[in-house]
């Protein structure tokens, strides 16, 4: 008897694998710093792979991210177990994605949301100056906006020349 047993518990799966989330911003205000693109849609077309599944979404409105009509976003194939947002066709959704270009990427560790049930979202949305300041389609992109790298690039060249006539007139 204790042979079935143990037979048995060898033959089970030793565990079951769900979603585990890293630390995500949990607050809407966390997910504004985070997004690199937050708009609101209908999902037009699902198209699941074996590893992501593709949704593409008819854009309503843009809060940051690209300007668009439509919008391509990834999630993990797999559902829940693999932290993937499980989007249905034909739905409207509020969606706070990231990644630096489209396809953009969504799990469910994110603030994705149907629409009908992101009023208070929508609300800080349309609050956004008051969350952390700047506009609602500022630049995202993390880079250095042209004009600040030229005036870094002349601090530095006046900082350097400062440095030159200093020692130029302490030697002469």
């Amino acid at each position: 008897m204790a042979l079935l047993v143990v037979g048995l518990v060898a033959l089970l799966p030793d565990c079951a694998y769900a979603c585990s989330c890293p630390v995500t911003p949990s607050t809407q205000q966390g997910a504004l710093a985070e997004s690199t693109a937050i708009f609101s849609g209908q999902v037009l077309d699902i198209e699941e792979g074996p590893k992501n599944t593709t949704v593409s979404f008819r854009v309503s409105e843009v809060w940051r991210g690209p300007k668009r009509e439509t919008l391509e976003v990834t999630t993990p194939s797999g559902g829940g177990s693999a932290c993937g947002y499980s989007f249905s066709e034909g739905r409207k959704y509020l969606v706070y994605a990231y990644g630096k270009e489209e396809p953009f990427k969504v799990d469910s560790c994110g603030r994705t949301r149907l629409l009908s049930r992101a009023s208070r979202d929508l609300e800080a949305l349309g609050n956004v100056e008051t969350l952390g300041g700047g506009g609602v389609l500022s630049e995202t992109s993390g880079g250095f906006p042209p004009l600040g790298v030229i005036g870094m690039l002349g601090g530095a060249v006046a900082a350097v020349s400062l440095v030159v006539l200093l020692r130029l007139v302490r030697t002469g």
